[in-house]
């Protein structure tokens, strides 16, 4: 599990395609997430949750018009079939539209 692009640290603007790989031995679903500043305290899903895994794909695609300027955190998390889920993914970026 991993997200590949956007890169940590990038600067994004616009429609932002989040690509990686989300998949388990026994995947069940992911889910991506995002968080405003340097210290997540709150999580909000981007989107459902996705039953399909991916591998080196777009796994979602966040608009940041909507937000406003700043640092934010993507979270990937992939849960297996019994609920369970590794450590989630976490890259920080930079919001400037």
């Amino acid at each position: 599990m991993r997200i590949a692009s956007p890169r940590m640290n990038a600067v994004v603007s616009g429609r932002v395609a989040i690509r990686g790989t989300a998949s388990h031995a026994r995947f069940q679903f992911y889910k991506l997430e995002y968080s405003q500043g340097e210290k997540p305290t709150s999580w909000h899903g981007i989107n459902d949750i996705h039953k399909v895994p991916v591998t080196n794909g777009v796994l979602e695609e966040l608009d940041t018009k909507a937000l406003p300027n700043g640092v934010y955190w993507l979270q990937l998390t992939v849960v297996d079939q019994s609920g369970n889920f590794p450590p989630p993914c976490q890259v920080r970026v930079i919001v400037q539209n």
